[in-house]
C-alpha cells in the first residue's frame, strides 16, 4: 500500500472503515498524486503594538537572506517573496561521515562507491515540506514609516518590524 500525504482514502482503509471514504465522497479509485514544488504561502503572525506592526513568518530551511525580497508596493502594502530550495547538503554530509574502519581498508573503495550509489537512489515516501517560490502581501490600516522598517531572519523565522508613522500633533495658532 502506498502512503501519500493527506491521502484520506488510505487513512480510512488503515482505520478499517472503508465506508468513511464513501461518506466523505472520496473516490475509491483515487490514484496517488506526486506533489511538485510549485509554490506556497508561508504562515505569518501579524500583531500591532502602540508604536508598530510586527510580522513574524515561518520560513524553515531558509538560511540565505538573499533568497528573500521585502518591498513596499505602495505606501501601505508590504510584499514578501522569495524562494526556498530543498537542500541535499545534509545527505552529502551524511555520506561523507560514513568512513570505513581500519578493518575495512581493503574494501573501502568498493563500500564508498556502493554507499554513494545507494544514496543517489533515494526515494521520498512523503514530501510535505514547503519548497519553491513563496509570496505574501500585507496591507496596513494606518500610515507607516517606510524609512524605519527593519527585518531579521533567525532560525527560519523572518521578523519584520514596521513602525507606525508619527502623526504631527495639532497646534493651536493664535491670531495676532
Amino acid at each position: 500500500m502506498s502512503f501519500q500525504p493527506r491521502d484520506y482514502q488510505n487513512l480510512f482503509r488503515m482505520l478499517g472503515d472503508p465506508s468513511l471514504y464513501q461518506k466523505y465522497q472520496i473516490p475509491s479509485n483515487t490514484q496517488p498524486t506526486h506533489r511538485q514544488p510549485t509554490g506556497f504561502s508561508p504562515n505569518f503572525d501579524v500583531y500591532e503594538t502602540p508604536n508598530e506592526y510586527v510580522l513574524e513568518g515561518e520560513l524553515p530551511g531558509l538560511c540565505d537572506k538573499s533568497k528573500v525580497q521585502i518591498e513596499f508596493t505602495d505606501a501601505q502594502t508590504l510584499l514578501v517573496r522569495g524562494h526556498i530550495e530543498r537542500s541535499h547538503e545534509q545527505d552529502a554530509q551524511r555520506r561523507k561521515s560514513l568512513k570505513p574502519t581500519v578493518e575495512d581498508e581493503g574494501e573501502a573503495t568498493k563500500k564508498e562507491l556502493a554507499r554513494t550509489k545507494e544514496a543517489d537512489k533515494t526515494k521520498y515516501w512523503v514530501s510535505e515540506r514547503n519548497v519553491g517560490e513563496f509570496q505574501r502581501s500585507f496591507s496596513f490600516p494606518g500610515a507607516v514609516d517606510l524609512d524605519l522598517v527593519k527585518a531579521s531572519l533567525e532560525h527560519g523565522i523572518l521578523k519584520i518590524v514596521v513602525p507606525k508613522k508619527v502623526q504631527a500633533g495639532s497646534r493651536k495658532i493664535e491670531i495676532s
